[in-house]
């Protein structure tokens, strides 16, 4: 039970510091604009300044995010249109969902389900739609105290099958002379947790990458699309550009400018005013992109932002790596593409949409699965209770709506 009337008087400071830090982000927003419209096309000076910046921040670099411009082809200031989308083409989205393994159930177990969609786009057919699901559990040399039961784990395995899978059906349709569009629904920069620490971390990394250079080798382009995206590295690169000025400190290039509530999409938001209108590419500048790019040059990852076209709705964030990024006609491409999509749904991509529904697991369905195993089980022998504590909750929780343990993202 939760007595609201306890957390009025913190709510009302809540509001009333979010009013505060917006009137200093919106100061601070009027310099960075001017900023960016002054130096649009200061290739040199930004060049210097970033290159300053990693000299004067080691070996403080992991806490740097910035960004810089991929090339010269335009201002930093540009909303560009969105290219006629061609007549024909191939887009394929995953997403993923999980049971966590729980200790205090009747089995231990845990699953991770992918959905697929592929959509045929200008070919007037229907969408085809699947999905994968892998359960886990212990099993011969696997005992229960090995079971992996870690939350994180069973989450970053989920995000390697989501691209794993992806671009395996991406492949397929790369043998018709047809663009191929591959889109996951986060970044393409993936960072796993443990990845610099644990073998598990490191092999879904590692895995992660190898998933890339299939999308490249194989012609299919690769895109994450970030529906609120939260990244501030444009807003570091234009802070970085007083570098050079006295007194300044480098640290503060690693502290968010305006507080935690200004971002790359206020500023691109006064910016990219029309429905569609991306950004010019930028490069990620990061510890992170420097280990893809050290990994393959290929997987560097670059973003552009994108008014989705929706009345109200944030702008969002689309990732590419290095070698679509390169090639004009490719990023046209990726473009023209994804925008369509927005605008089937009314401002977010459809197959994401659909990719989502297909994926996620419901109440339902898990109790379906319970009874499922609890049958197979006891055909061999094997009678599971809850934990007592559970049984507790159950009790206690009956006939109330609550989160469940079933994930989607």
């Amino acid at each position: 039970m939760l007595e609201l009337e306890k957390l009025s008087d913190e709510v009302e400071k809540m509001a009333r510091g979010a009013y505060e830090l917006r009137q200093e982000s919106g100061e601070l927003l009027d310099d960075l604009l001017q900023k960016l419209e002054a130096h649009a096309t200061a290739w040199s000076k930004i060049d210097a300044c970033l290159r300053t910046a990693v000299r004067d921040l080691d070996p403080k670099l992991k806490w740097y995010r910035s960004a810089r411009p991929l090339d010269a082809r335009e201002p930093l200031n540009a909303a560009i249109d969105p290219k006629p989308v061609p007549a024909q083409a191939n887009l394929i989205a995953s997403d993923g969902s999980q049971i966590l393994p729980s200790r205090h159930g009747a089995y231990l177990y845990s699953v991770i389900n992918i959905g697929i969609i592929i959509y045929y786009h200008g070919r007037g057919c229907a969408p085809f739609q699947t999905t994968y699901p892998v359960i886990d559990y212990p099993n011969g040399d696997k005992e229960a105290d090995d079971f992996v039961d870690d939350a994180a784990i069973v989450n970053i395995r989920r995000d390697l099958a989501e691209i794993e899978t992806l671009v395996a059906r991406a492949q397929e349709l790369t043998e018709e002379d047809l663009p191929v569009l591959a889109l996951l629904d986060q970044r393409l920069l993936y960072w796993p947790v443990g990845s610099g620490s644990n073998d598990e971390g490191r092999r879904v990394l590692l895995g992660w990458q190898q998933a890339m250079q299939r999308a490249r080798d194989c012609g299919c382009l690769l895109a994450g699309y970030i529906d609120r995206p939260g990244k501030r590295s444009v807003i570091t690169m234009l802070q970085t550009l007083d570098i050079h000025k006295v007194g300044f400190e480098p640290d503060s290039l690693l502290r968010p400018a305006g507080g935690s509530a200004l971002t790359d999409v206020q500023l691109f938001r006064h910016i990219l005013k029309e429905p569609g209108q991306r950004s010019k590419v930028f490069v990620d500048i990061s510890q992170q992109n420097e280990q893809f790019s050290a990994y393959d040059a290929d997987n560097e990852v670059c973003f552009f932002y994108l008014n989705p076209g929706a009345a109200g709705r944030q702008l969002a964030r689309v990732d590419i790596p290095m070698w679509v990024a390169q090639d004009p006609a490719l990023v046209d491409l990726v473009h023209s593409l994804v925008h369509n999509q927005c605008q089937i749904m009314g401002g977010y991509p459809y197959v994401l949409t659909r990719a989502d529904e297909l994926a996620v697991v419901g109440a339902r369905d898990r109790e379906s699965l319970e009874m499922m195993i609890a049958t197979a089980m006891e055909r061999y022998g094997f009678y599971g209770s809850v934990t007592s504590k559970q049984s507790g909750k159950n009790v206690a929780r009956a006939g109330r709506t609550r989160h469940t343990g079933v994930h989607g993202r």
